[in-house]
């Protein structure tokens, strides 16, 4: 007499509810396992978002930086900068460019507007700055290509600058002084913000520093603000959908060549961080999942004892079930379906609970956790097999018993 699934789930309902101290100690352990996947997975969803988010606020996956190697050793000759003409020969060999910027950088500049002074970086640019870091006017205008030509006295602030500086008043078309020289506010940038993951020195606004910069055109940075300053720092950004690593690989190389194979600057793109920042995520994520596999460890063996105990305990009807005609397989279905309500039920209370406690956790550690329908599956998976691979065991022998013998057992 074959048995139904119908049947066997029944019976399984049965013996997990005349068990309860067993089955709730066994639901336990898979809760706790689950439980831990769930944060887990919820942490790496939200490392991947905010990583994204950091990257999307400055500047984006296809952006590239050419700056100075600072692990190569300068005591054996060379300088990390690039003349104007490098820069324009740099410019017109890079295909699918969207956006091109070279820097010059003064740190500890004092900005003055009448009796107030703040002390900014000062940063000569091109108008494609705003492209390469993907950054918002609040009002006014960035610096344009007649400004460069002109080498016009013209300025553009940070947030925190214009607010310093100028309080609740328009700074727009106001003269500020830097190094002797009289610019004029054209423009006041959009306040960038990101905070930073958990507590400690940097928590915060970690983009506070941009807000603090001012920007002049470059030609008029290096010709009348500081003329000893000179190019360190190149900003690119791809066209979207155009191959990064290629235009990095060749703006590595024309680099390379300008100071005759010394790797005096470093190329980098902002896909090499992301993946990089994974690698570091991976680490993380396996350490945590170790933690939950342990506790689907303990709960596996104790099924797997559970489970044992109830062949023990019920070898007598084992036996009466094959000798009515009952197949092995249905015998070995009946026990695995017995085993996959355990796991299943402390599966669900699993996920429940890691979903109840995501807020606690992100609250805690000051960090931001991410669900996602992913989670549910993962976790649902897991104890399935948990219940499988630990259950095929005791069903299997089960399964295999001799019903003459089975029937003599006290």
């Amino acid at each position: 007499m074959a048995i139904s699934l119908a049947e066997s789930v029944q019976i399984g309902l049965i013996d997990v509810s005349s068990r309860k101290v067993r089955t709730a100690v066994t639901i336990f352990g898979i809760v706790l396992g689950v439980m831990s996947i769930m944060v887990v997975l919820a942490i790496v969803n939200g490392m991947n978002e905010v990583t994204l988010d950091w990257m999307q606020q400055r500047g984006g996956l296809d952006k590239i930086e050419i700056r100075p190697n600072w692990n190569y050793d300068f005591s054996r000759g060379g300088e990390a900068t690039l003349s104007m003409r490098e820069v324009d020969y740099l410019r017109s060999q890079l295909e699918d460019v969207e956006a091109f910027n070279p820097q010059v950088q003064a740190w500890g500049s004092i900005v003055q507007f009448r009796d107030a002074d703040f002390e900014a970086g000062a940063f000569g640019v091109y108008p494609d700055l705003q492209k390469v870091e993907d950054w918002e006017l609040e009002k006014g205008r960035f610096i344009n290509l007649d400004d460069i030509h002109n080498h016009n006295n013209v300025i553009v602030l940070g947030s925190t600058v214009a607010e310093r500086l100028f309080a609740n008043r328009n700074p727009l078309g106001q003269y500020v002084t830097l190094n002797k020289q009289q610019l004029m506010v054209i423009g006041v940038l959009q306040s960038k913000y990101w905070k930073n993951q958990g507590d400690g020195a940097f928590s915060g606004n970690v983009l506070e520093y941009m807000n603090r910069q001012v920007f002049i055109p470059l030609s008029t940075m290096i010709a009348k603000v500081n003329p000893n300053l000179k190019v360190e720092k190149v900003e690119i950004k791809a066209m979207p959908g155009k191959d990064v690593a290629k235009i990095k690989r060749k703006a590595e190389d024309i680099v390379l060549n300008f100071k005759r194979g010394r790797q005096l600057f470093r190329v980098s793109s902002a896909q090499e961080e992301m993946q990089t920042m994974k690698k570091s995520m991976v680490i993380f994520s396996v350490v945590f999942f170790l933690i939950a596999v342990i506790s689907l460890l303990v709960g596996g063996i104790v099924i797997t004892n559970i489970m044992l105990a109830s062949v023990k305990e019920r070898t007598r009807e084992i036996g009466v079930r094959i000798a009515v005609g009952a197949r092995g397989k249905d015998i070995l279905i009946q026990f695995l379906v017995q085993t996959i309500l355990i796991t299943t039920l402390g599966g669900v209370l699993g996920i429940l609970a890691g979903l109840a406690i995501l807020d606690v956790v992100a609250g805690f550690l000051d960090i931001t956790l991410k669900a996602a329908p992913n989670m549910i599956w993962v976790a649902l998976l897991v104890s399935l097999s948990t219940g499988l691979i630990f259950g095929i065991g005791p069903a299997y022998k089960a399964s295999k018993l001799d019903p003459v013998k089975a029937l003599m057992e006290d």
